[in-house]
């Protein structure tokens, strides 16, 4: 027996919601993009010196 499926209207009050959680969210990863870039340079670098005879 099939079941009805019932269409449900967006709701424009979650959309914009959604779109306010999706801004903060991209804006807390660009703030951090500095450092983290920052911590993988500082890494890379403290690895190639595991890796050079002394």
């Amino acid at each position: 027996m099939p079941v009805p499926l019932v269409k449900i209207e967006a709701n424009p009050e979650t959309a914009q919601r959604v779109a306010e959680v999706g801004a903060t969210i991209d804006a807390m990863a660009r703030s951090a993009a500095p450092a983290v870039q920052k911590a993988c340079e500082e890494m890379g670098r403290s690895i190639a010196a595991l890796h050079r005879p002394v």
